[in-house]
């Protein structure tokens, strides 16, 4: 009977995979997530105690003071932020406001598998765009933008998880405009870039005053190392986020996820400021100590690596294992489908925890050179 009741669209879906399942292992490093390897900023705990008082009344549902310090540090009105519990929330808000059965949504691949799952919840057909694995999974605009006839949304993630590319502004403005002029929706995932010494020239939050199809999420997850505490926010143009607040849940944030949001927003830049400073260094660094390890591996436009096994002969999934038992968690790229099941993924953190890092990789080599994975 339940299967029966079940919508098609769901019944045959799977939920999609993750890294950074550290709680499932005891005394593992966590490489396989992207977070700020500064960690939480020192007063976040007293951050909470201030919110905990308050826990009695319910929370602002317009979440109006966080909206306000979004809006005043990336120069926009507070009228052009929605706010979610984590920007898994407006994933998955997104396509329940404008996606309909049928809808062709263009999705490049590999990419972050929530989108897809979204969308097809929706009863989307999706588009595959498929990155190819000979150019290094770059994203080549002028292709994608001949896609975009009869679409109702395209999806891009810069940098892209989990390759680490990323596309430049000259050609994301073309896209954008492009998808606008053929009444295309335009979904951008900068959640990954805020930890980049290229997030100011990259970003395209103050372009959402000016297109209405453009849509775009970042999250608190990332760069203040908080995935515990859900917040993402996102940016549109008034009219496209008077009906994503329609559709969101009511008190989609509580008293605790606001105060404390709105705090590390206004006050606790600087922090973000360190580690991406230390993280562009770092990658470099870690880069030559890699690659005298696995081969060939590229650099990564990010702060996370997205290393081929073809040298070492292993899968995603075998290489994970090994590293497992060498105290470190990386991520299985298997999930990501393709070529990605003879790939890795791992971020760049501290030089103290890399060289930790660095030392478990190379007894992990030792062990499958030697056919002990």
């Amino acid at each position: 009977m339940i299967e029966r009741a079940v919508r098609p669209e769901v019944r045959s879906m799977a939920r999609p995979r993750h890294g950074g399942d550290v709680w499932q292992h005891d005394n593992i490093k966590d490489y396989s997530s992207n977070v700020n390897p500064l960690g939480a900023p020192p007063r976040l705990a007293e951050y909470i105690a201030e919110a905990a008082r308050d826990l009695h009344n319910y929370p602002d549902d317009s979440s109006a003071r966080l909206k306000d310090a979004i809006a005043g540090r990336y120069d926009v009105g507070a009228d052009n932020v929605i706010v979610g519990a984590g920007s898994a929330e407006l994933i998955r808000l997104f396509p329940e406001v404008f996606v309909s059965p049928g809808d062709r949504v263009i999705m490049p691949r590999p990419t972050f598998s929530a989108y897809g799952f979204a969308c097809q919840l929706m009863g989307a057909r999706l588009i595959d765009h498929l990155l190819p694995e000979d150019r290094g999974f770059a994203l080549d605009v002028a292709e994608l933008i001949g896609r975009l006839d009869g679409a109702k949304a395209i999806y891009v993630c810069n940098p892209n998880n989990p390759t680490s590319r990323m596309v430049g502004r000259n050609d994301l403005l073309d896209l954008i405009e492009e998808a606008e002029r053929k009444g295309v929706l335009a979904f951008l995932d900068e959640t990954l870039l805020e930890l980049s010494p290229r997030s100011e020239e990259l970003s395209m939050v103050s372009e959402v005053g000016s297109h209405e199809n453009l849509f775009i999420i970042r999250s608190f997850t990332k760069s203040f190392a908080m995935p515990g505490i859900r917040v993402g926010y996102g940016f549109g143009s008034k009219e496209l986020l008077r009906y994503l607040e329609a559709g969101r849940l009511t008190w989609n944030l509580g008293t605790i996820e606001q105060r404390v949001a709105s705090r590390l927003m206004e006050d606790e830049q600087d922090h973000v400021a360190r580690a991406v400073s230390m993280l562009d260094e770092e990658k470099r660094r870690m880069h030559s100590r890699v690659e005298a390890l696995m081969g060939r591996v590229p650099l990564p436009d990010s702060y996370f690596f997205f290393a081929p096994l073809d040298e070492l002969g292993a899968s995603s999934e075998q290489f994970r294992a090994t590293m497992l038992r060498h105290g470190v968690l990386v991520r299985d790229c298997s999930s990501f489908g393709g070529a990605c099941s003879q790939y890795t993924r791992f971020c760049v953190k501290t030089p103290g925890k890399d060289d930790e890092f660095l030392a478990a990789l190379s007894l992990a080599v030792d062990d499958m050179r030697e056919g002990r994975s």
